[in-house]
């Protein structure tokens, strides 16, 4: 399995290259850095156990890509 850097970067390269400007990117991954680290405190509340915010990671990094449309709007294509 990818580290949570690999994950991270290679999303940020998927983003990037679809046309996201490099702010909105970084933004957009912090969000869903955020958003797993969140969940995983509201598990370890309810009476889990450790660090649950790697296994939330993925599909956040997913969604981060929703929520940048939703900040901006559809990407500009990148230039050839």
């Amino acid at each position: 399995m990818a580290s949570r850097k690999q994950l991270i970067d290679a999303r940020r390269k998927e983003l990037l290259a679809k046309g996201y400007q490099p702010g909105i990117v970084n933004l957009a991954l912090e969000w869903a850095q955020g958003s797993a680290q969140g969940m995983s405190d509201y598990v370890q509340k309810m009476g889990g156990d450790g660090d649950l915010s790697d296994q939330f990671l993925p599909q956040y990094l997913q969604d981060c890509e929703k929520w940048a449309k939703g900040i901006v709007g559809e990407p500009a294509p990148p230039e050839a």
